[in-house]
């Protein structure tokens, strides 16, 4: 074709071609880089989802370690706990009763813990609070038992000192009871205040007389201070003593103590009254509130006032 020919038409015909084809081939260099960013996008969320669950896995793991670790430290614990219980020795039944109540406790843990396989965090931190309550609780048990021990090798070595003169103090007193019987009329002129009708009775929890051991919920004393003009007049605390038959003093506490011929003994119960130099008539009583079960035998009542014994008697339960 000449220069001729060429007409502005065809000439805008020829343009328009050209142009359209560097469109088309500038838009398809853009979409090729629009897959490129999605595809590297792409690349990258899956990446980090594995990198996060990889993460999980190894963190799950990790937890699933350290729970066991924790299990097997109680399982360790709850079995030194279990011969500590056993290395506990007494002879409360009371006691001994709840011992083995603790025991059977830690072997239905041990069990549960056995059978569970997968602990959670949850259940370690209850178990731990669990065993830290045991704790506490044996720790009560061990205070309770040496208290106890305490308690047995005072009492038996009481009992040794007051067997010892028991029987001197038993026919001095008896010989005054006679004495004080004959002159129940008279005027005492003696240091002492005397006592007459002394009298024991058990009572049962209606406050009935009755003489069966087991029955027994309050022991009555009865007797009256005798006349002495001697004596000064005043608050006089009166103090009990009931003896087993075994020789054992029955009493609330270790520490209800008195003084008598130089020594520190343990008292059943103890009243004050109001001595006016003249006959005067009263009772102490025994409470029995730890519901304790007497035995069966001849049981002995003293009578103290001033750090003297002024009386005594005996009675018997079947």
């Amino acid at each position: 074709m000449t220069e001729e020919n060429k007409t502005p038409e065809k000439e805008e015909i020829i343009a328009e071609n050209f142009n359209a084809k560097a469109e088309k081939k500038s838009g398809g260099k853009g979409l090729l880089i629009v897959l490129i960013i999605l595809l590297l996008i792409g690349n990258i969320i899956l990446g980090w989802l594995y990198y996060q669950e990889t993460q999980e896995s190894h963190t799950v793991y990790i937890k699933l370690k350290d729970t066991n670790a924790e299990k097997e430290y109680i399982q360790k614990q709850l079995d030194d706990m279990t011969e500590g219980y056993n290395a506990l020795k007494t002879d409360n039944d009371t006691l001994n009763q709840k011992i083995e109540e603790q025991k059977e406790k830690i072997e239905q843990i041990k069990e549960e813990l056995k059978h569970n396989k997968n602990v959670s965090y949850y259940q370690i931190s209850q178990y731990k609070k669990e065993l830290e309550t045991m704790r506490k609780i044996m720790k009560s048990y061990i205070v309770q038992i040496d208290s106890l021990n305490t308690l047995n090798q005072n009492l038996i070595a009481e009992n040794t000192h007051v067997k010892t003169s028991y029987n001197k103090e038993k026919n001095k007193n008896q010989e005054l009871s006679k004495q004080n019987e004959d002159l129940s009329q008279k005027v005492d002129v003696a240091k002492e205040i005397r006592v007459f009708n002394l009298k024991v009775l058990g009572l049962n929890k209606k406050g009935k007389p009755n003489t069966k051991a087991k029955k027994i919920k309050k022991i009555q004393v009865c007797f009256t201070l005798g006349e002495n003009k001697v004596v000064s007049p005043g608050t006089k605390t009166v103090y009990l003593r009931i003896a087993r038959p075994d020789g054992s003093i029955i009493s609330s506490s270790e520490y209800d103590l008195f003084d008598y011929q130089g020594n520190k003994i343990v008292y059943t119960d103890k009243r004050e009254v109001e001595y006016n130099n003249e006959d005067t008539d009263m009772c102490v009583y025994w409470i029995n509130k730890t519901g304790e079960v007497l035995t069966p035998g001849t049981y002995y009542a003293d009578i103290f006032v001033g750090g003297k014994n002024i009386g005594t008697t005996t009675f018997k339960l079947k």
